[in-house]
């Protein structure tokens, strides 16, 4: 008999362990899924990025980790933030990979099937991209802007330079005095510590 209840509690314990190990994960799941989305919303694009990586690489199988593939391609669009085109395209490449297989269906696919496509032409070359993506090379002049007068050598030119390098010195000392007066009236204006 107690061989028999030996085997038994061999045998439920560890479905017991595994039930509540699950509980747990979506607990973490959804800890992780707030957090990420406060930082995101917050502007904290580092905290964010590094929860949702946590998201995707412990639960990818998970609806979380499969939307946190998405958000980490969005990220890595966020102007910003570090814009980086190559990792924007592998999450996004993953997020709609699982979308096509049926592994789990996002709820952003079509966003990410667009983003994608913006990700592809924006690492081809200026001259080869679509529309309004194309780079466009203009030259702006002012009218009536005087062209620039070309060195003409000579003693002109020294004595220009020169006094040139004098009205920056001159600049110079008087910032320099407009600094020390501005932290003059700064010690003059700041809280005295009381003893």
């Amino acid at each position: 008999m107690r061989t028999l209840f030996i085997l038994l509690a061999a045998l439920f314990l560890p479905a017991c362990a595994t039930l509540r190990g699950g509980r747990s994960d979506a607990g973490e799941r959804t800890r992780l899924w707030q957090a990420a989305h406060a930082a995101y919303h917050q502007d904290s694009f580092r905290v964010a990025a590094a929860a949702f990586q946590r998201l995707a690489t412990d639960y990818p199988r998970t609806p979380e980790g499969h939307e946190a593939r998405f958000y980490l391609g969005v990220l890595s669009l966020e102007p910003r933030s570090a814009v980086d085109l190559t990792i924007a395209r592998q999450h996004l490449q993953l997020y709609v990979g699982a979308d096509t297989m049926q592994e789990t269906r996002g709820y952003h696919g079509r966003e990410a099937a667009s983003l994608l496509r913006l990700v592809s032409e924006l690492q081809r070359p200026c001259d080869v991209r679509v529309g309004a993506l194309a780079c466009e090379t203009r030259v702006v002049t002012r009218p009536g802007a005087p062209e620039p007068a070309a060195p003409t050598g000579g003693s002109e030119n020294s004595a220009e330079a020169a006094r040139l390098r004098r009205e920056v010195a001159e600049r110079d000392q008087t910032i320099k005095d407009l600094r020390e007066e501005l932290q003059r009236i700064r010690n003059t204006l700041a809280p005295r510590r009381q003893p």
